[in-house]
């Protein structure tokens, strides 16, 4: 039983319901085009940033009260501790020589998009960064889609 010890485990635990939750909510029909558009182009935003080592760049996609969750289950909360987070990660490895994002599905419930996909990133050093995730982007009051959540799970060799 978990006892809340860990605000960490919590957050996974809470992450990690929205998951199970994204099948039903896959029922609930289309994207909006104007999202789908936004949230693409915020994809793209990440490669680009990973390419560039621009961290502002990939970190501009987030709400600035996002929640960006690592395989290792460390998460960052906010925009610049995120993208802080990213500068240090770019300062290690360079700059990506090719990235790639691609979304496996998605569901609309108001003003949240649940996207679902594999990402991955290849360094000039031979590292590669790869994995699925699980985003959730929120319409913003001023207009406009951001990461309000983002979880990174493990890669297991699936497409």
């Amino acid at each position: 039983m978990y006892h809340g010890r860990s605000m960490v485990g919590k957050r996974l635990l809470q992450m990690l319901a929205l998951l199970i939750a994204v099948p039903c909510l896959a029922q609930t029909g289309k994207i909006d085009p104007g999202a789908r558009k936004e949230i693409d182009a915020g994809n793209q935003a990440w490669v680009n940033g990973m390419k560039q080592g621009a961290a502002a760049l990939a970190a501009a996609t987030y709400a600035d009260d996002a929640l960006d969750c690592a395989t290792s289950g460390e998460c960052a909360r906010g925009r610049g501790a995120i993208e802080e987070r990213m500068k240090d990660r770019l300062a290690r490895l360079g700059r990506a020589v090719s990235a790639s994002v691609t979304s496996l599905g998605s569901a609309q419930e108001g003003d949240f998009v649940y996207e679902w996909g594999r990402a991955e990133a290849t360094f000039g050093n031979g590292q590669k960064l790869a994995g699925r995730y699980l985003t959730v982007w929120q319409n913003q009051a001023g207009g406009g889609w951001k990461i309000f959540r983002n979880l990174a799970l493990p890669d297991d060799g699936r497409p």
